[in-house]
């Protein structure tokens, strides 16, 4: 989910039976979250020195990496699904 922590927009994960809620990335601007088809890792869009980037972090908030970009801005990243086997 994307929620407002300490005045910017963030990454976050919640627990549905204790309902905690824990922020995942630090950014001002993170929005659009995907999760990956195994469930270990999120991509998300992210702003940084004003250009929109990529960046991945994992579910448990303990690994991040940004992918940026220099020919434009980045956004609405979505996992591919897998392909169909015939």
């Amino acid at each position: 989910m994307v929620t407002l922590d300490r005045g910017g927009y963030r990454i976050g994960v919640m627990d549905l039976k204790s309902r905690t809620l824990r922020v995942l990335t630090d950014g001002q601007q993170d929005e659009s979250p995907s999760f990956a088809p195994n469930g270990a890792t999120i991509i998300f869009a992210s702003e940084s020195r004003g250009n929109g980037d990529l960046a991945l972090v994992s579910s448990d908030g303990r690994y991040q990496e940004r992918l940026r970009s220099d020919s434009g801005d980045v956004r609405e990243p979505a996992w591919s699904p897998y392909p169909a086997r015939r």
